[in-house]
């Protein structure tokens, strides 16, 4: 992969959204994107296409409260007006931080969901996000994934997680991450061509527009 360089720092509170927004986001995300040659996607890829002309790869972790907004208010919009249309591909990388108590089983939660099937992986990452302040309390995560999810999906969710397999993939995460040296999150880099730029908090997204339309243009 190319040198990482460059910081850019910006942090955002979020707002709540409901789980009507959860769906939508997902409705979104889930959006066919235009029919391009493409390399294959990988399970990661939240939206777009390998052979975006840009592509955001970001290291997240759930209990992180800039991650949260980055991923409700941010992400959705990009996927929507760039990812759909094949102009920008974005990559979501688990990254558990050390200080976080329930980032990591989150994680596995959403590993689990992502070897199931893309649909059920963006809709835990969605309820996981919006309910951040209530399993970061006490880690009870199958009480907010139980009001989205079926119960036969969340057993399935819940036995996967619990498997070594699940965590050792976590670890591989980070230790990719930490290869870049990505110490806090939200962490991006944004790569267009051969050239990589490292971005470092909840940027806007309207920040996020001005900059693709640039590039683009």
């Amino acid at each position: 992969m190319p040198k990482r360089q460059g910081l850019i720092r910006e942090g955002k509170n979020p707002n709540n959204l409901g789980l009507l927004a959860i769906l939508t986001i997902a409705s979104i995300l889930l959006a066919p994107t235009v029919a391009v040659p493409q390399r294959a996607q990988p399970p990661n890829c939240v939206g777009g296409t390998l052979n975006a002309p840009i592509r955001l790869e970001i290291f997240s972790d759930f209990q992180c409260s800039a991650c949260r907004t980055l991923y409700l208010e941010v992400i959705p919009e990009v996927v929507q007006e760039y990812g759909r249309s094949g102009k920008v591909c974005v990559l979501y990388n688990d990254f558990p931080l050390k200080g976080h108590q329930y980032s990591r089983k989150a994680a596995r939660y959403s590993l689990a969901a992502q070897t199931i099937n893309r649909k059920l992986w963006l809709t835990v990452m969605g309820v996981l996000y919006q309910s951040q302040p209530l399993w970061s309390s006490d880690g009870n995560i199958d009480r907010v994934l139980a009001a989205a999810v079926s119960a036969r999906d969340l057993a399935r969710i819940r036995n996967l997680a619990a498997q070594p397999s699940i965590d050792n993939a976590v670890g591989r995460v980070i230790a990719y991450g930490e290869k870049y040296k990505v110490h806090s999150t939200p962490t991006i880099f944004l790569t267009v061509g051969n050239k990589t730029q490292r971005v470092e908090g909840a940027l806007p997204y309207k920040v996020w527009k001005d900059i693709f339309d640039d590039i683009l243009e």
